[in-house]
């Protein structure tokens, strides 16, 4: 059985596999990290899958447009403390308003962030296995979803609904990549 795991992929190794790059769309993410009296958390996902998050881990909310009965019952995911600090940021938009949602997650202990990482992801046509960082075991992906790599070379998945809500339509083309490169480095 060949897994797909965490590894350093180079870029010329997800072009050959079939992967685009795609930005990340500047949106809220309600985001807390996981305290010990809380861990291990295992997170139950739409798709049937587990995902256990340890202590220190951060847990992201999708505030949605309806209050919930409490933090567990609103849309959450792990993310692996280091990848959370190398590509989340504290929410910048000065005058933010947040909605009521938002501010039930804050008076729950969350706290607004955005991620700023753009991802390789391609759609899974063949059913595949994979191992992230939160599983404690390889899991079985069908069609339908999007395989995506993220910024540590960690693989994951999501709906294509789901994948498009967070993710521009359009693929980074590479000279946009070079444009962004030159524009961090201030040329």
């Amino acid at each position: 059985m060949n897994v797909i795991k965490q590894h350093n992929w180079t870029d010329q190794e997800l072009v050959l596999a079939g992967f685009a790059q795609y930005d990340r769309i500047k949106q809220v993410v309600m985001a807390r990290r996981l305290p010990e009296s809380e861990a291990p958390l295992t997170i139950h996902t739409e798709w049937g899958e587990q995902l256990v998050a340890d202590t220190g881990y951060a847990i992201c909310y999708r505030a949605g447009d309806v209050i919930q009965p409490s933090l567990p019952d609103y849309y959450h995911w792990p993310v692996e403390p280091y990848i959370f600090d190398d590509t989340y940021r504290p929410w910048d938009q000065r005058n933010w308003m947040p909605t009521k949602t938002e501010q039930h997650l804050i008076e729950l202990g969350c706290r607004p962030f955005y991620k700023l990482a753009s991802v390789w992801a391609k759609e899974i046509t063949n059913p595949i296995w994979m191992q992230s960082p939160e599983h404690q075991q390889p899991v079985e992906v069908g069609p339908g979803r999007y395989l995506i790599i993220g910024i540590q070379g960690e693989p994951y998945t999501m709906g294509v609904d789901e994948f498009f809500s967070r993710y521009e339509h359009e693929q980074v083309k590479p000279k946009s990549i070079i444009s962004k490169l030159l524009k961090f480095f201030g040329r």
